[in-house]
């Protein structure tokens, strides 16, 4: 007979393994207890008469493992084996169902506590549903029926220090043990000592551990494996690997066949291993990390504390659960403390490292063990991303503050996140944990000379603001092509803008603290036309006043005049505060005229116009329109000339002239054509964009919806190729009225839903309540939920 399912003899464990040695501090079972099941196999056997050497052929299983298991020479069996011997012996139902019993009653007795025993559970463990269910649904993969054995289950957990990864594992031990009849181990595999384990001196432990006395374990490494393997084959146990160093250190320790199921934790991905599950732990959500301090402080204490002040905590330890129980420990030995003084303790980041220490726990500690494990230039890659001021950065920015050529410096990125000090985020970009950047700013300040220090900021915010200007110039009226440094298209500039926006605003911010003014001052000017295409983002403001004050600071009043415009259409345009537009834009008419420049001038007016079209005042933004116009075309300014004929039509919409509004777009419409008059092209589409659009609009208030559909669907792709958001979650609001009008129900709730996405993405807020309320109306329909 072969054996079941076809697979290997079942023989090894049975061959192989002696009892379990008892747990320390337990007495050996005594030497006298009858062996029922070997007695039973024995009386099966002779029953049929059959030899041990028949049985043997029979089962596959060998003389010798026969041999033991009747004299109780060796470990109670597994199921595999035991289901040969029913083969084997062509056992009755009655009979069969008795040696099972027998055998899997042995197993209850002779398992004791293993040698490699799994670490306490923590008493207020929280959170992590999602990865023990996980957990959970591989642990019931792993029980394959024997007769149906599939690979070994391998989950590996990892991230970065202070997740908790270790303290995951041993709570899926603790739930789910009873899954797994002859035991777990647990081995700590110490991979970020300076000499980790080698995998032949953990093979010797766990062969032990399971049973094998020493003398007889093999002195070579594949073959120690190959025992190893052997013994699990037939047996269902929870193997769990701890803080593995690297991949061959753990794969010889992997099971090759059975219901033995494996996890794995690392800081590092493992991404060599073959045919495992994986799972990146993430930090705590808000919730789970507040359920843990109210957990750790005790529920009286956190009910006597503000719920933001226990949301502050959680922020400034960073949502790890190593942080938080630190910060937890420090309130229980300071009663007298309140949250709220902790955290204004935790404020000064300089300190923060230091005060998250409680007893042995320190949060610095385990960063170092990964630290010390980096390559030199890692390590310089490392302690120099804490000098780029976003939270992000790209593999560019990052060779400029290592100061390494970029394959070098991708090498030391990709070491970085291998080790979690560094987390791989969206379009090859990395992120600091904000407490890791922290302690990467500890290292710098204590392994690199001050004069390293600042050589390698300048470099940074001297590479920032260059890369900023000229990514800035592909959106200025005129320009031509790239100029060799920086983004290569357009397409490119604007999305390093946004992406590096709070990396290039930081360098701003230094720059205009040291004094470097033109520098500030040649950022907000390259800057100009792109920011008309990205008005949510809510920084322009301070680009702006910025760069006013460095004007006045270099006592430029044409300059201070120029800025003093941004800084009044940030005001109008970005921030929502048009009654503060008009005070810089007046003080830039000042200066504007105090120099005598006609162009400026003309931009005062028109921003003065902005200001009060956004206030309600339809007549005054008509007025200041026409003031403008005149200087702008003397000026020769077909740009400014084509913005403020824009704000004249607008301002007509919003005093209720429509057909006025409509007039005088077309005839912006006829300018954008006339090669003598036409702005720029880069100006010309996004003006051509809204100009369609606030036909559109106009049309809308007239009812005269095909056309006012029409003029909205010329103006969706416009608006969509120039990136302005807001624009065009208004163009699709109107594009769904006017044709929910025409009684194109579907494809008006189509365009609505997309208002809704863009405008809760970007703004205006107000439309996501307008186009939700539009949608009511409509209904939705069966089967569809409006989100």
């Amino acid at each position: 007979m072969g054996s079941p399912g076809g697979g290997p003899p079942p023989d090894a464990d049975a061959e192989a393994t002696p009892r379990h040695p008892a747990a320390p501090g337990r007495p050996d079972p005594p030497a006298a207890e009858p062996n029922r099941f070997g007695l039973l196999l024995r009386r099966h056997r002779t029953d049929t008469g059959l030899t041990i050497e028949e049985l043997a052929a029979a089962s596959r299983i060998s003389v010798r493992a026969i041999s033991d298991m009747e004299r109780g020479r060796s470990r109670v069996p597994q199921r595999r084996t035991v289901e040969a011997l029913v083969r084997a012996l062509d056992l009755p139902d009655g009979a069969a169902t008795a040696l099972r019993e027998t055998a899997r009653a042995g197993r209850r007795v002779t398992r004791t506590a293993p040698a490699l025993a799994p670490p306490r559970t923590v008493a207020d463990f929280t959170g992590r549903h999602d990865e023990l269910r996980w957990l959970g649904d591989l642990v019931a993969r792993s029980a394959e029926p024997p007769d149906r054995p599939g690979t070994p289950v391998v989950a590996v957990v990892s991230g970065p220090p202070g997740l908790g990864k270790t303290a995951l594992m041993v709570q899926a031990a603790a739930r789910y043990a009873e899954s797994f009849p002859d035991g777990v181990l647990f081995v700590d595999l110490r991979g970020l000592d300076a000499d980790p384990p080698r995998p032949d001196d953990l093979l010797l432990r766990l062969l032990t551990a399971l049973g094998v006395e020493e003398t007889g374990v093999p002195g070579d490494e594949h073959a120690r494996s190959a025992r190893y393997r052997a013994l699990l084959r037939d047996r269902r146990i929870l193997l769990l690997l701890d803080n593995a160093a690297d991949e061959a250190q753990v794969r010889p320790l992997l099971p090759g066949a059975g219901g033995t199921m494996t996890i794995v934790t690392s800081r590092r991905a493992l991404a060599g291993l073959e045919a495992v599950e994986r799972r990146t732990l993430p930090t705590l959500t808000g919730g789970e990390a507040v359920a843990l301090l109210h957990r750790i402080i005790g529920a009286d204490r956190a009910a006597a504390e503000p719920d933001a002040m226990l949301l502050g905590l959680v922020r400034a330890c960073g949502h790890l659960p190593l942080a938080l129980r630190i910060a937890g420990n420090r309130l229980l030995s300071r009663p007298d403390w309140s949250v709220a003084y902790l955290l204004r303790r935790l404020a000064d980041q300089d300190d923060r490292l230091d005060l998250l220490v409680a007893g042995d726990l320190q949060i610095a500690a385990p960063f170092m063990l990964s630290y010390r494990q980096l390559s030199v230039a890692a390590a310089r890659t490392f302690r120099r991303l804490s000098l780029i001021p976003g939270p992000d950065a790209g593999l560019d920015l990052a060779a400029q503050a290592a100061g390494l050529g970029v394959r070098a410096t991708e090498t030391a990125l990709e070491e970085l996140a291998e080790l979690g000090l560094l987390q791989p985020a969206t379009d090859g970009r990395y992120r600091f944990h904000d407490l890791m950047r922290l302690f990467a700013r500890a290292r710098l300040a204590a392994e690199e000379s001050a004069q390293a220090r600042r050589e390698s900021e300048d470099r940074v915010v001297t590479w920032l603001l260059d890369t900023a200007v000229a990514a800035g110039r592909w959106f200025e009226p005129g320009h031509t092509g790239g100029t060799g440094h920086g983004p290569a298209s357009a397409e490119e500039a604007g999305r390093w803008i946004e992406q590096e926006s709070r990396n290039w605003l930081g360098a701003l911010r230094t720059a205009f603290g040291a004094g470097r003014h033109a520098e500030v001052m040649a950022v907000a000017d390259a800057m100009h036309w792109f920011s008309d295409r990205w008005t949510h983002w809510r920084n322009w403001l301070e680009v702006y006043q910025m760069s006013a004050a460095s004007a006045e600071a270099l006592g430029d009043p044409r300059g201070q005049a120029v800025h003093l415009n941004y800084v009044s259409w940030a005001y109008s345009t970005c921030a929502l505060r048009p009654d503060l537009a008009e005070a810089p834009a007046r003080e830039a008419l000042r200066l504007a005229t105090t120099v005598a420049d006609l162009d400026q001038q003309g931009w005062a007016w028109t921003y003065l116009g902005t200001a009060a079209r956004r206030r309600g005042d339809a007549t005054e933004a008509q007025a200041a329109a026409g003031r403008a116009l005149p200087f702008l075309d003397a000026a020769g300014d077909r740009d400014g000339y084509a913005q403020a004929l824009s704000l004249l039509a607008g301002s007509l919409a919003q005093a209720g002239r429509h057909r006025e509004a409509i007039a005088h777009y077309r005839r912006l419409e006829a300018l954008l054509t006339d090669p003598g008059r036409a702005p720029s092209p880069q100006v010309g589409d996004l003006t051509a964009g809204h100009l369609h659009l606030n036909v559109g609009l106009s049309l809308l208030a007239l009812r005269r919806w095909a056309a006012a559909a029409t003029s909205l669907r010329v103006a969706l792709p416009l608006l969509q190729r120039a990136g302005v958001r807001q624009s065009e979650a208004r163009c699709r609001y109107g594009l769904g009225g006017a044709l929910a009008r025409l009684g194109r129900v579907d494809e008006a709730r189509g365009e609505l839903r997309r208002a809704v996405r863009i405008a809760r993405q970007v703004g205006p807020a107000d439309l996501v309540d307008q186009a939700l309320g539009r949608l009511a109306e409509l209904g939705s329909p069966p089967g569809r939920r409006v989100s």
